[in-house]
């Protein structure tokens, strides 16, 4: 599989897994990764680019997803220890 195409799947997964209890930070976070490493690769065709910015936004959107489960998460085991 190409890299372009990994950080889209990856994106997807990030959204999808972030239903269940967060796991899907650990995507997220190889997709920016394999993300970072495909900017200093040089240039790539439209197509790549193109599947770039949808895993980019992907998998932004799964981390924004995963935080705020995760948040939710501490704050409920705070919230039920503390109070």
């Amino acid at each position: 599989m190409k890299q372009h195409t990994k950080v889209v799947w990856l994106g997807y997964a990030s959204v999808f897994l972030s239903i269940v209890w967060g796991v899907g930070i650990v995507a997220a976070i190889w997709a920016r990764h394999i993300d970072r490493h495909l900017q200093f690769a040089g240039p790539l065709s439209v197509p790549a680019q193109r599947d770039l910015k949808g895993g980019r936004f992907l998998y932004r959107l799964g981390f924004v997803l995963n935080i705020i489960v995760l948040v939710m998460i501490v704050w409920i085991i705070i919230s039920t220890w503390v109070f």
